[in-house]
């Protein structure tokens, strides 16, 4: 007796069927894996900052101060590029909460007097010899290579881009405007460069430590936590940053360069902020440590001047949340 074999399988208009459905499902479920990554990095970047804040309380613990948002010297000699008080050392708060985010090891390779008020330390970033041949004169302790994984927000590539102009080694605000250094991507004298996503707030642009929307952070501050007449939940500490203009890099910010950044620019969408702005790579909001250590997110394009440059009542009070002593009772509900 002859028995036959019948094999089953599935016909070319089945399979693409079932090929159909797979992609279909994988295009559902795609933007909600995109999501939840957004949300873990997002939350990731909460306690960076929220971990820069505490050692920064840290530091005004042991200190009897917050760190300065830099340290400028008129002791400080001049360099290849410049003549004091920026001269040196530049040093940026990021650098000197170092031992209170249990990096010690690195804290402890950096020229102590780029600690000192009184430093007679040139600029960091053209400190030593021997210097770049790229006509920025560039030279620096290798120690400022360092990558420091709190320093970063894992929704940027800060640390891996390649920016089309440079690396930014000294941001600092002045009475009326702003002073910035940057240095080229150069293998040994700038591309490696410990970056960062977070800076300190200085406030409005300021003039002396009085100034109505002054900020926690300026240059050779010594601000206490009692001396924020705001209150520490209304007032900013510290705010991201891309350190360029986005999408297209042009900058990226060293931790060794980010002293403070102002609040004069308000809170922009990705199209229009640049390194002179708070921003991040966040979907529609920028974060923000208070300097009780919460962490609260600020729409983008929110919180700016209209149209005909005049000022709105969402940035307005954006600029009362980084004065530290203006008086003024933040509406969050603006935002």
């Amino acid at each position: 007796m002859v028995r036959s074999v019948v094999r089953k399988g599935f016909t070319l208009i089945e399979l693409l069927v079932v090929i159909a459905i797979i992609a279909v499902l994988v295009g559902l479920l795609l933007p909600a894996v995109q999501k939840v990554r957004e949300a873990a990095a997002r939350m990731s970047c909460q306690n960076n900052l929220k971990q820069i804040c505490l050692a920064s309380m840290n530091f005004e613990s042991s200190n009897g101060r917050l760190p300065p948002g830099g340290i400028v010297s008129a002791l400080a000699p001049a360099n290849v590029d410049f003549s004091p008080p920026t001269a040196g050392p530049m040093t940026s708060p990021l650098s000197m909460l170092l031992p209170y985010i249990e990096q010690n090891n690195i804290y402890n390779q950096m020229n102590p007097d780029y600690f000192n008020f009184q430093s007679k330390a040139t600029f960091w970033a053209y400190s030593i010899t021997p210097v770049s041949g790229d006509g920025n004169n560039t030279g620096f302790p290798a120690i400022f290579n360092s990558q420091i994984k709190t320093y970063l927000c894992p929704s940027d590539d800060a640390q891996t881009a390649t920016p089309s102009s440079g690396i930014i080694v000294g941001w600092e605000i002045e009475a009326g405007g702003y002073y910035y250094d940057w240095v080229l991507n150069t293998p040994g004298f700038g591309a490696e460069l410990g970056c960062t996503n977070y800076i300190a707030n200085g406030g409005y642009s300021y003039a002396v430590n009085n100034a109505t929307y002054v900020g926690p952070y300026y240059n050779n501050s010594k601000t206490t936590l009692t001396s924020i007449s705001d209150g520490t939940s209304n007032t900013i500490a510290f705010g991201e940053t891309v350190g360029g203009t986005m999408p297209a890099r042009d900058f990226k910010m060293s931790w060794g360069g980010a002293l403070a950044q102002w609040t004069n620019r308000g809170v922009r969408n990705d199209t229009t902020a640049d390194f002179t702005t708070f921003s991040s790579k966040h979907s529609g909001v920028v974060q923000f440590a208070m300097c009780d250590g919460s962490v609260r997110g600020i729409p983008k394009g929110v919180a700016v001047r209209d149209a005909n440059n005049a000022q709105t009542p969402a940035y307005n009070a954006f600029i009362y949340m980084g004065g530290m002593k203006d008086g003024f009772v933040i509406n969050s509900s603006l935002f």
